[in-house]
């Protein structure tokens, strides 16, 4: 197993299995982060704080910041296709909030906290370009440890794998031993710039891709994830001179649902509003639930393509439809007594690892019993208070329903 505090190259495939395992929980704690913050964001002149030229910049924020995540999901969902093409399988568990500084290299804690001038600089911090120096960025030293990393961003773990890819791919003729069949491309899977991996040509292409969105390479252009987050910054940062202007939903941070065990961290902030609890609860079997389709379609072969595009439709169709209406909703539920004046937020809470069997019909099966289950507990809940956007909810997990019986 390769070691994270020493070990700076790539020897054999069990690194590059490990890495790019790693690179998998890195991309999925960035977009639940990414997403807590945008949800922080307030969307309406009713929430006050803001007049309407600064709604329209904070609404222009908010969809900045949820573009970001939904690429940190293809980022995650190219690391698969990385991952299935040297025999791996996809992977999506990562600890729960917050993680400690320490977790990662990076030395940046990944947790869930509302839009701030400090969340930006440390979202800046993770898709730090690999050639900028690190006196250009606001680090906060008393994090750091004195030993040397195998890597310091999200881009610099890209580029060792990259690099070990090449290099294992020139030594080990049979690098590239995963089954083609679980490769998805554009046309299974709505997300424009995913590519099959198949060999060294096409492997170093996809994580060419990556880094370009996230750091956005030597060449620093507008659209990479590093500037979008500067220039935010910059405008928040003249914004929030002006009197008056407070566009941040007052939540809490770190959320957490139900007790854990080892797997929840002691320092998240649990929800104990008894219906703002039950709606994170089912924000998170939705989310947990999204996962599993999406990693059912990248690591089974029983599934053939027509079935892998309507499944892969109904999974993503899940965050705009109802995981982020649900997240909206949340940050306006109260969080608890304990916290006067807060609300609440979503948890992205991971529980156990529980993978579809390989049976499509099987699967298929179980996907429907379970978003039957998370259906009625959204109409229940809608029907228990006058909440109007949990009752479009309700109806978006019954058009949702029809996508998984719908004929391409």
């Amino acid at each position: 197993m390769i070691n994270q505090k020493y070990k700076t190259v790539v020897e054999d495939r069990s690194d590059l299995l490990t890495l790019l395992t790693e690179a998998c929980e890195l991309e999925h704690g960035l977009a639940c982060s990414y997403l807590y913050s945008a949800f922080s964001l307030k969307q309406e002149l009713s929430e006050g704080g803001m007049d309407w030229q600064q709604l329209h910049l904070v609404r222009k924020w908010a969809a900045q910041i949820y573009l970001v995540a939904s690429q940190e999901m293809f980022h995650l969902s190219q690391a698969w296709n990385l991952l299935s093409a040297i025999g791996g399988s996809p992977y999506y568990l990562r600890p729960n909030f917050p993680q400690n500084n320490k977790y990662y290299p990076i030395s940046v804690s990944l947790a869930l906290q509302p839009f701030s001038e400090t969340s930006l600089k440390r979202f800046m911090m993770y898709e730090l370009p690999q050639d900028m120096a690190e006196d250009n960025v606001v680090y906060l030293q008393k994090s750091f440890e004195s030993i040397p990393f195998d890597y310091k961003t999200v881009g610099g773990l890209y580029k060792m794998i990259a690099d070990g890819i090449d290099m294992l791919s020139k030594k080990e003729s049979a690098l590239f031993i995963g089954d083609e069949k679980l490769q998805l491309g554009q046309e299974e899977i709505d997300f424009p710039e995913i590519i099959k991996v198949t060999n060294n040509e096409t492997a170093q292409e996809a994580i060419r891709r990556i880094m370009e969105q996230g750091e956005g390479l030597s060449n620093l252009h507008e659209n990479c994830h590093y500037a979008i987050f500067g220039d935010m910054l910059n405008e928040f940062q003249l914004e929030k001179q002006k009197l008056g202007f407070e566009p941040v939903r007052n939540c809490i941070q770190n959320p957490s649902v139900y007790p854990r065990g080892d797997q929840q961290s002691e320092e998240s902030l649990p929800i104990t509003d008894s219906f703002s609890l039950e709606v994170a609860d089912l924000f998170d079997d939705t989310y947990n639930l999204m996962l599993r389709c999406l990693q059912f379609i990248f690591g089974s072969v029983s599934i053939d393509v027509v079935d892998k595009k309507r499944l892969a439709k109904f999974s993503i169709g899940m965050m705009p439809m109802i995981i982020k209406p649900l997240g909206d909703i949340l940050m306006q539920l109260p969080a608890g007594i304990e916290y006067p004046g807060k609300t609440a937020g979503p948890a992205f809470t991971m529980s156990r690892h529980v993978v579809l069997p390989d049976s499509f019909d099987v699967a298929m099966v179980l996907i429907s019993e379970c978003f039957n289950g998370l259906d009625k507990r959204c109409e229940s809940l809608s029907e228990d208070v006058s909440n109007f956007a949990l009752s479009a909810v309700s109806q978006n997990f019954k058009r949702l329903n029809s996508y998984l019986y719908e004929n391409n």
